[in-house]
């Protein structure tokens, strides 16, 4: 049975994370870090914040769930000196400024490093801290291009509007979070902190690298847009995904179709030859298709072992419940009306003390004085600070 948690207990539990990170992929690897323990201070500007605060509340809320916010100027200098009282008791900053902004903030990593040694400082940004590509402007599918999934996973005639799949932000967030993981570890042995060089562009290396492999020794990879044998199929009621790329898979796919005839059929003997027959073999499925649910099918694909499932929008996901069962979803407050927003948690299972659930979606600057208080400001200077529009 798994141990109910306990926040003394979690892996991060005592370390304090600063979150100059906004938009996406920082803000995920913050989330994180929360959901393992650490308690994460979300820096914003004054105004309006991070932007995805007003682009996708949604969004927002499942990328910063139980963080607490202050509101900063950092471009102002007593902004910039609240922002290194706060680094001398933290163990974490992350940020994803443009490479060259935070020093100009003075809020690079020397800077930071010279007020606490063992801090881990973490950049994310589009192509890394050097190299020629280091100063572009990036955001995920500029750099799906550039790295060649966009070739990968999106037909060359296809509607130019298609993007494919947005995957890349989070997995970096990701990256960007395993590895702060890492660091600490580290830290353990060698009571010194560094710095850790995220950058989208590795990321996509390290998404892609299965095909890369083949890419890079001159050899065309194998193409993942268009796969006869790994396709959606219609069945009687919507599309339903089959994969058959094994000969038992095919085998076991003609038993439960009762169609014997289609294992002896030239056009579909391996999977070159269902390549070049594609459009025949998806006809010759779909008519054996037609008279039942994908849900039938898939049941009954299964049993059997093939690889299969009715093609279902993230609204009927969330109603399986496998969901439930995993725990993969919390309901949280949202908003000003007591309504409930579900986000998706941790995602992995421990056996004891499991990752707390997230908590509420932060206001813009809804801790900021209490954040002061626990850095020792007292009330007068905290009233100061917002005088001066530092706050």
């Amino acid at each position: 049975m798994t141990t109910p948690t306990t926040d003394e207990f979690l892996p991060l539990a005592g370390i304090k994370v600063l979150d100059l990170t906004h938009a996406l992929a920082g803000p995920i690897a913050t989330f994180h870090l929360g959901l393992m323990g650490a308690e994460v201070i979300k820096i914003e500007a004054p105004g309006k914040g991070d932007e995805f605060r007003g682009y996708s509340a949604g969004v927002f809320a499942q990328a910063n769930a139980g963080k607490r916010s202050i509101i900063l100027d950092l471009k102002h200098a007593q902004g910039r000196e609240v922002l290194h009282r706060l680094v001398a008791g933290a163990d974490v900053a992350i940020e994803n400024y443009r490479p060259g902004v935070a020093a100009e903030l003075g809020l690079d990593w020397a800077t930071l490093a010279a007020i606490n040694p063992q801090l881990i400082y973490c950049s994310i940004s589009g192509y890394g801290q050097s190299g020629e590509l280091a100063q572009r402007p990036a955001m995920e599918w500029s750099v799906q291009a550039m790295v060649g999934v966009t070739d990968l996973h999106v037909d060359a005639d296809a509607d130019p509007r298609k993007l494919g799949l947005s995957v890349l932000d989070p997995f970096t967030g990701y990256m960007a979070y395993a590895t702060i993981m890492a660091a600490l570890l580290q830290r353990q042995k060698t009571r010194r902190g560094q710095r850790l060089d995220i950058a989208m562009f590795d990321a996509a290396w390290v998404l892609n690298a299965a095909c890369a492999v083949d890419a890079v020794a001159g050899r065309v990879p194998v193409p993942l847009t268009k796969r006869a044998n790994v396709a959606r199929f219609m069945a009687k009621d919507r599309r339903l995904f089959i994969s058959f790329v094994w000969p038992k898979w095919f085998r076991a796919l003609c038993e439960v179709l009762e169609a014997p005839e289609l294992l002896t059929d030239p056009r579909f003997a391996d999977n070159r030859a269902m390549q070049a027959n594609a459009d025949a073999l998806q006809e010759e499925i779909e008519r054996r298709l037609a008279h039942k649910t994908a849900e039938e099918w898939a049941d009954a694909l299964c049993r059997v072992g093939v690889p299969a499932s009715p093609v279902c929008s993230l609204a009927e996901a969330a109603a399986w419940p496998q969901v439930r069962e995993r725990g993969l979803l919390t309901a949280i407050p949202f908003g000003d009306d007591e309504a409930q927003l579900d986000v998706v948690g941790a995602g992995v299972v421990f056996e004891h003390h499991p990752p707390r659930a997230p908590g509420p979606v932060p206001a813009l600057g809804g801790s900021t004085d209490e954040i002061l208080r626990d850095a020792g400001y007292a009330a007068e200077e905290i009233e100061a600070l917002r005088r001066d529009g530092v706050i």
